[in-house]
């Protein structure tokens, strides 16, 4: 018995010394951020400055540079949360037992910031203590890393089978050694989503006949409303596939957590652009891509 009583009071004192180091250390992580987070509510405040003004202006030209102006304070927002996840990997890899620094790269490892740097969470959770890594939440994070790798550019594209508006099968395998093909995952009440669908139509319609093809998968609840877009935006043109009646698994193979969410795929089945978010950049970006495959050969 006062074995057992001693045993008990050892593991309450090692929760509590590993609850007081968590706290430490997520207190260690709000310093961290502090001079991040200063820019970006500097930037918060010239948006919603250049918002209001944008509502106001009725000359076409000034509203088009308000427009282009928002979108350069939100590269500079993403610029800044990419140098305060560049941060993070480092204060993660300082603690490689600390269950608050993994919390902290499973919140960045899904973030359209953390596109790019896939090699730097595998470094960072490789060295993680054995302890974290299969604990539940490592577990997790593991999973996710999979398909972060399955669907990050330079990856074969995963494959699926989905039924189409029409009721007709579409594979990607398809499409291979024929089409490009842009795969845009959207949504109805996505108003991103459908303020660039004029930009879309021009690109396929550019495009079309020289081997590019467009699949749109809609995160939509509801048929109708998903139909009705479609005829409303007038972008029947290309195939169209309603998630919520087909697998979803294209959702977690493809690691989509926001929309607008964009996936360019080469004849070879190779994935070659990823653009996560709506914005000016994302669109120059796709349409040089596409300019330099179509126009050179």
């Amino acid at each position: 018995m006062i074995r057992f009583s001693f045993t008990v009071m050892l593991f309450f004192i090692s929760y509590l010394i590993t609850a007081q180091v968590e706290t430490a250390l997520e207190k260690e992580i709000l310093e961290l951020h502090q001079p991040t987070k200063i820019v970006q509510d500097s930037i918060v405040k010239l948006q919603k400055e250049v918002l209001s003004k944008i509502e106001f202006e009725k000359d076409s030209v000034a509203k088009k540079q308000l427009i282009l102006r928002l979108d350069t304070l939100e590269n500079a927002k993403d610029q800044n949360a990419i140098n305060e996840l560049k941060l993070d990997f480092i204060f993660a890899k300082k603690h490689p037992n600390s269950f608050t620094a993994l919390r902290l790269m499973r919140l960045h490892v899904s973030r359209f910031i953390g596109m790019n740097f896939y090699d730097n969470f595998v470094e960072v959770f490789e060295n993680f203590t054995p302890e974290i890594k299969n604990s539940e939440k490592g577990k997790e994070m593991a999973e996710k890393l999979k398909y972060f790798k399955q669907s990050k550019i330079g990856s074969f594209a995963p494959e699926f089978t989905l039924k189409d508006i029409d009721d007709k099968t579409i594979s990607l395998s398809d499409f291979k050694n024929k089409k490009y093909v842009l795969i845009d995952f959207w949504a109805s009440w996505c108003g991103p989503c459908r303020e660039e669908l004029p930009y879309i139509k021009e690109l396929y319609k550019k495009y079309k006949d020289q081997g590019f093809e467009i699949i749109s998968i809609a995160k939509d609840d509801k048929s109708d409303l998903w139909k009705n877009a479609i005829a409303k935006e007038k972008i029947e043109y290309w195939k169209h596939i309603f998630i919520t009646e087909n697998d979803k698994k294209i959702i977690t193979d493809y690691f989509v957590y926001g929309i607008p969410h964009k996936v360019l795929i080469d004849k070879n089945g190779i994935i070659i652009g990823k653009w996560k978010g709506s914005g000016e950049i994302n669109k120059a970006d796709l349409q040089q891509l596409l300019k330099s495959i179509f126009e050179s050969e």
